[in-house]
């Protein structure tokens, strides 16, 4: 697990640390010490020999002096651009004090500006130290300057803890700031790390322990991703002597007569991740499309309204069928109008099984989704940004500008595990603690893609994984899937039936 820390939760670790017997002074050691480390992980010094640390005055300054020394140390020939003409004080002052007298070149950038910048665009490995977690606002003239000369360093760039120029909490860019190809995340990953814009200038991002207690880290936790071998832990060992019953029967009720394709993708997802048996309510006019495809599905025609879509007087026949599955998924290219409102409802107040509510499940509730609070047993909520919105009724920006607040104030609305889709998907079951999902691609930006996701959480609940995992593993198996197809077509030809395709290979990969 990696943890997403906000910067007054580092301040606090680390004080608990200093107070604890670890000095600042030793902190910034080992910080320095942990990326040096990775530095050198990272390159050979055979080729990537020479190494410039742009350095700020603050402490982001100090880890740079830090990996200064210990790159030379190792044999890199290094150089030192400091950006300020004050003095760094304290911890960083001492740091710097430790590389005057050696072989390390220190250059003050506004005494020599042209060589400065000839050694930051020249070097190999062009290190940012200049400002860390403290940044606020946007950059003056001089630094937005530097930033920009750094981003055009002929050799790699490595951002220290995150990109100088991008606030760490907000994730906000508002003036110039370093693109990076790595970035070393000291102790935790920053929101911006994990937001965008903020993301795209961070490159590849590692995170490194600075040797902070665990007794003190583990007292903070808020927003975490996972790795492939965490969800793998999640999915249950399959049995020798297993039977379809043993995989779970799964329910969805999805699809119009203008939009089958959701059905179809969705239920395709559902069989492709696993599921011992899926069976698909639909509208009886859309079954020449519905049929067309996926025929390990189980097929349950209901009647169709004046719009072509699902009648409510099929709310009988679909609350016998609850009693009969192990979740049910309702709502995938539904259309919305009152007939699906009402089935939406109807399943709530009677389903006994997990319910998965998607795209236009969503929008019909809208006017009425404190009824989800009503449903005894779990419900996951999918929204993308626009269904958000209309939940919250706010804007599509104001969600974006903060997606964990947005997906905690859906929880408090509905009660529900919340998947809220987008760039860094984030799933949480309680508004405390968030799942942050790393893997996708904005290929996935696409019609049915969330159909897609749905069947999967969908299957993964029929298979006994809790609905809050279940959803965490959805959002990172789909994420998988969209990554592969996009190494294998393209963004551009990433499809939902391509992404499907792969997912009896990524979940070979996962199996126990």
């Amino acid at each position: 697990m990696m943890k997403i820390l906000p910067s007054n939760e580092i301040r606090e670790i680390e004080a608990k640390a200093n107070q604890s017997g670890i000095s600042y002074l030793r902190l910034m050691e080992n910080a320095g010490s942990a990326c040096a480390k990775a530095i050198r992980k990272k390159f050979d010094k055979t080729t990537k020999r020479n190494v410039t640390v742009v350095c700020g005055k603050g402490k982001n300054g100090g880890d740079g002096y830090v990996i200064a020394r210990k790159l030379a140390e190792n044999e890199y020939n290094v150089n030192v651009v400091l950006t300020s003409r004050e003095p760094p004080v304290g911890d960083a002052g001492e740091m710097l004090s430790r590389i005057r007298g050696t072989d390390i070149g220190i250059y003050l950038y506004d005494d020599d500006t042209e060589l400065c910048e000839e050694l930051i665009v020249g070097a190999d490995i062009t290190v940012d130290a200049v400002f860390g977690t403290g940044f606020k606002g946007a950059a003056d003239e001089k630094n937005a300057r530097i930033f920009k000369t750094i981003s055009k360093s002929l050799g790699y760039t490595v951002s220290i803890d995150i990109p100088s120029g991008i606030e760490a909490d907000s994730g906000y860019v508002k003036g110039a700031a370093v693109k990076a190809q790595m970035t070393i995340a000291v102790m935790a990953l920053k929101n911006s790390l994990v937001t965008f814009p903020a993301a795209e200038f961070a490159g590849n991002v590692i995170v490194v322990p600075i040797g902070i207690p665990e007794e003190i880290f583990s007292e903070y936790t808020g927003a975490y991703t996972l790795s492939p071998d965490e969800i793998r832990s999640k999915f249950p060992h399959r049995k020798e002597n297993a039977n379809k019953g043993d995989f779970g029967k799964g329910l969805i009720i999805a699809g119009s007569y203008d939009m089958p394709g959701a059905a179809i993708i969705a239920s395709a997802a559902a069989v492709n991740s696993g599921a011992g048996l899926i069976k698909l309510a639909f509208p009886d006019k859309a079954y020449p499309a519905v049929t067309s495809s996926c025929p390990e599905k189980i097929l349950l025609p209901l009647m169709t309204n004046n719009n072509g879509r699902i009648s409510s007087q099929n709310i009988k026949k679909i609350e016998d069928e609850l009693g009969k599955c192990d979740a049910v998924l309702i709502g995938c290219g539904m259309g919305c109008d009152h007939d699906t409102a009402a089935i939406a409802e109807a399943v709530l107040k009677s389903s006994a099984v997990p319910v998965i509510i998607d795209a236009d499940g969503i929008n019909a509730l809208k006017d009425n989704i404190n009824v989800i609070k009503s449903c005894l047993s779990p419900v996951v909520i999918t929204p993308h940004p626009g269904e958000a919105a209309r939940i919250l009724d706010c804007t599509v920006g104001e969600i974006e500008k903060d997606r964990k607040a947005a997906c905690k104030a859906i929880f408090e609305k509905t009660g529900a595990v919340v998947v809220l889709k987008g760039s860094r998907t984030i799933v949480t079951a309680n508004g405390i603690d968030f799942y942050v999902n790393l893997t996708g691609n904005p290929g996935m930006a696409t019609a049915g893609s969330g159909d897609m996701l749905s069947g999967i959480i969908l299957s993964f609940i029929c298979q006994k994984i809790k609905p809050f995992s279940a959803a965490v593993c959805g959002v990172f198996v789909h994420g998988m899937a969209g990554d592969i197809v996009k190494s294998k077509y393209s963004m551009m030809g990433t499809t939902p039936t391509r992404m499907t395709e792969e997912l009896p290979k990524i979940l070979r990969s996962l199996e126990r």
